[in-house]
């Protein structure tokens, strides 16, 4: 088994930034409130700066369509993964990220995140 300090540390920056999403996902609603949460979460753990990136997608949506799918969430049940979805960008020792998390699929990273 080849040992990379590299890949080690890859792997547990991933799961830092992972975990810190899921951590405040009860603030997605306030994408600002979110964004620094999550960056100062990263942040008190990592002892490197990775140059963590966190966006959602209700950030590139206007007002009005991000105010008419909370409303059909909320009155009619009609869920959206668009607000649930957040983009995060990071560069490790190894190589730079991106990755696209889906907050509402949280039991398939809970896998990756204790194995």
């Amino acid at each position: 088994m080849k040992l990379d300090i590299n890949e080690v540390y890859h792997k547990y920056i991933t799961k830092i930034v992972i975990f810190s999403l899921f951590a405040h996902k009860r603030m997605l609603r306030q994408p600002n409130a979110y964004r620094m949460a999550v960056i100062a979460f990263a942040n008190k753990r990592l002892p490197w700066k990775v140059g963590l990136r966190v966006e959602t997608l209700q950030e590139w949506m206007s007002k009005e369509d991000s105010r008419d799918k909370a409303l059909d969430e909320i009155l009619y049940g009609i869920e959206s993964d668009e607000m649930y979805s957040v983009i995060v960008s990071f560069t490790t020792p190894l190589k730079e990220t991106f990755m696209e998390i889906n907050l509402k699929e949280e039991e398939k990273y809970q896998k990756y995140l204790y194995s």
